[in-house]
């Protein structure tokens, strides 16, 4: 297996890997998210990703694809409130449903943190919805812990 930063090409691939992904949130929360009616669902999305300065998206692959992760350079200034804080978020990470539990998500988060070592940067960050539970094991499993609590009230 081999992970490699993901290029213009690939955007057919990373839509297609995010299938089962967002299948799995429209599951959850019908109102907010999507089903995917194709696999190139999401392919101009990719597309924009990798046109975006501060997003890096990194591929493994062993032939195939077997997942990616998609991180975003953040970069907020001091204010009255807070220190200045400058982190890599992973806004997605994904691991095709066949090739998990064979080090491939383990590989991609240590990819993510060697990036953050290269941007100079002391942290990682990342959420996952609740009813995520089988993600918040792995993420628990490679040291992550909650530093934030977020919450929401349905009125309809």
């Amino acid at each position: 297996m081999q992970i490699r930063r993901a290029a213009i090409g690939d955007v057919q691939a990373l839509s297609k890997m995010n299938v089962h992904v967002q299948r799995m949130h429209a599951d959850a929360y019908p109102a907010m998210f999507k089903q995917p009616e194709r696999d190139d669902f999401a392919v101009k999305f990719f597309d924009s990703l990798l046109n975006d300065p501060q997003i890096v998206i990194y591929l493994a692959e062993d032939e195939v694809p077997l997942g990616y992760v998609v991180l975003r350079i953040v970069r907020r200034d001091e204010n009255p409130f807070m220190h200045a804080w400058n982190y890599i978020y992973i806004d997605q990470i994904s691991v095709q449903p066949e090739h998990q539990g064979k080090g491939i998500g383990k590989a991609l988060m240590a990819r993510s943190e060697q990036a953050a070592r290269e941007e100079g940067l002391d942290f990682i960050g990342l959420d996952s919805w609740e009813f995520n539970t089988e993600a918040h094991e792995f993420f628990y499993s490679q040291g992550y812990q909650v530093y934030n609590l977020r919450m929401w009230k349905r009125l309809s």
